[in-house]
């Protein structure tokens, strides 16, 4: 869905933005989730893993949501404050 042409591409790459990244700490690696998307959380050993395995869990989410008709959520990116 994300890299498709069926109008998605732009909304998944404004909720990408929206990651939060943790690091698990020493030996745990990383988990990342988008807020506002219910239970969608992934864990790898390092950043950029987790960051290419929150893509492919968003476009397994979007999937499932639009299949149940209940829509997406709507993005909230924050703009930095200067």
């Amino acid at each position: 869905y994300c890299d498709s042409v069926n109008g998605l591409s732009e909304y998944c790459k404004d909720a990408l933005k929206l990651a939060v990244v943790k690091h698990l700490g020493a030996g745990e690696g990383y988990s990342s989730k988008i807020p506002g998307f219910a239970g969608l959380i992934v864990f790898a050993p390092t950043r950029a893993e987790v960051l290419r395995e929150l893509k492919s869990a968003l476009e397994g989410w979007i999937e499932l949501s639009l299949h149940r008709g209940a829509g997406l959520p709507a993005l909230r990116v924050l703009e930095a404050v200067a």
